[in-house]
């Protein structure tokens, strides 16, 4: 475990270097992150931390050897609602489990001083046609919260230093998020999608209004994430004038998930998508990132790093910015 807690490295000032795209890399490597997938992502990359263990654990250190402060666990849906998707509902704690012994075996090997933020993504189950609802409103109170409470004291009983609950899109699914994770006893970080191009949440909702319905509620720090950079830019501004705690960012950087899911014209940070290559980064080369990550803090961010197709090029360029 690190010496330092992370809260007090925040609080004091500190600035600290987040880990890369996770899922995206495992693809990029050749993991088979789509098991049962033909439309949608499914459980996405959760049956890769048991099939391809090595292959996550690798991503996780390589992430560390580049400088990273903070890396997160795969588990983003390792959730028993995502994994039921493809029959695997009863066996969620089990990989579960493994993406938490990934995470933290590699700290351990690679840098016992940095932090594993133990990553749960909202479960995107909520619709009424087509049009997305919010997951707490779709699965009712007891049963939201019972699935974070569940997930997020298992990872902390591994030896996760912070609960990140991510990429959440409605406000009331992040109050009711960041409720049940600090149930777990450790800080909760909270990781908000799909920032629109006005710096808007994905659904209209403002970021203002966002801080206004956290107050009160045991959050740590709020990071954007899983948009554009350009995006962040205009997002983050709005973000820290209006929440007083660490606030971070962490973008999407153009993710085509290939394999038998049909090609989508749009990708997850809302750009349109070309061919079938696993990253489309565009002009977002590690040295474009670097000036980005250099932006974002002088805009007050404290926790910057990537999401989906940032791997760790473009994290080894960051270091330099976030880190001074």
């Amino acid at each position: 475990m690190p010496d330092l807690d992370i809260m007090d490295r925040l609080l004091g000032g500190e600035t600290l270097l987040l880990d890369g795209g996770t899922g995206s890399e495992l693809q990029r490597r050749g993991a088979d992150v789509l098991l049962g997938a033909t439309d949608r992502l499914k459980a996405w990359s959760a049956t890769a931390n048991i099939e391809f263990a090595d292959v996550v654990q690798q991503v996780h250190q390589d992430y560390l050897r580049v400088g990273a402060d903070i890396i997160i666990s795969n588990n983003f849906w390792t959730i028993p609602s995502r994994l039921e998707g493809i029959g695997l509902h009863d066996r969620w704690q089990e990989f579960a489990q493994a993406a938490g012994e990934n995470a933290v075996t590699a700290r351990q090997a690679g840098n016992p001083q940095a932090y594993v933020a133990g990553g749960i993504a909202a479960p995107c189950v909520g619709y009424s046609g087509d049009k997305p609802v919010s997951d707490v409103e779709y699965m009712g109170a007891v049963a939201f919260h019972k699935e974070y409470i569940d997930h997020s004291k298992l990872l902390a009983a591994m030896g996760v230093d912070v609960i990140l609950v991510e990429y959440v899109g409605f406000i009331a699914d992040c109050v009711a998020a960041v409720d049940a994770g600090a149930e777990a006893g450790i800080p909760v970080f909270l990781g908000v999608r799909h920032i629109g191009v006005d710096g808007a949440m994905q659904y209209g909702e403002s970021l203002s209004d966002l801080a206004a319905a956290l107050e009160g509620h045991p959050v740590s720090a709020v990071l954007l994430m899983c948009s554009h950079p350009e995006a962040l830019s205009k997002g983050l501004p709005i973000l820290r004038d209006a929440y007083t705690g660490p606030v971070g960012v962490y973008p999407n950087l153009g993710y085509n998930p290939t394999g038998p899911i049909v090609e989508q014209k749009m990708l997850t940070n809302q750009l349109p998508s070309e061919g079938r290559d696993v990253a489309q980064i565009r002009n977002y080369s590690p040295s474009r990132m670097a000036e980005f990550a250099d932006e974002w803090k002088h805009m007050g961010a404290q926790i910057i790093g990537g999401c989906c197709a940032s791997g760790p090029e473009h994290i080894m360029a960051m270091k330099t910015a976030v880190k001074g």
